[in-house]
């Protein structure tokens, strides 16, 4: 499965991006859980102090704002993300449709292979396109 994490500011101009491939099948919710904290430990290491987490996958958000105990298959995931956030001043989880997700997708695709990429400041190549179509709708 790949990993892709896009950091963007809230005019959606990427800060820092990230990808990684890991060595295993899971279920989707599974991989979307271990996606949000890689997400999550990556923003922590790069001095993101108030961050928004966003994800396509509805079950998972439901579980990570949930202030009950997870006793499902990614509990113990769901439990590590919850206890991150308190890391952050501000830790914000929102679900969002697919489609407005495409750019992690799209560097997740990307990673076979890749034991971890990052960019601070640029656009990887890969979600370029994506990018700026998507700049372009906000201007």
């Amino acid at each position: 499965m790949g990993i892709g994490i896009v950091i963007r500011n809230h005019l959606g101009v990427v800060l820092a991006a990230k990808r990684r491939y890991v060595n295993q099948e899971v279920n989707p919710e599974l991989a979307e859980a271990i996606a949000m904290r890689c997400a999550m430990e990556f923003a922590e290491e790069a001095g993101f102090q108030s961050i928004v987490v966003a994800s396509d996958c509805e079950t998972l958000v439901t579980k990570v704002k949930n202030v009950a105990m997870d006793r499902s298959q990614i509990g113990a995931i769901t439990f590590d993300i919850k206890s991150r956030a308190s890391n952050f001043v501000s830790c914000l989880f929102t679900h969002i449709n697919r489609s407005c997700n495409e750019a992690a997708h799209v560097l997740a695709r990307s990673s076979e292979h890749d034991c971890g990429s990052c960019w601070f400041n640029v656009v990887p190549g890969v979600i370029r396109t994506i990018i700026c179509n998507e700049q372009s709708l906000i201007e």
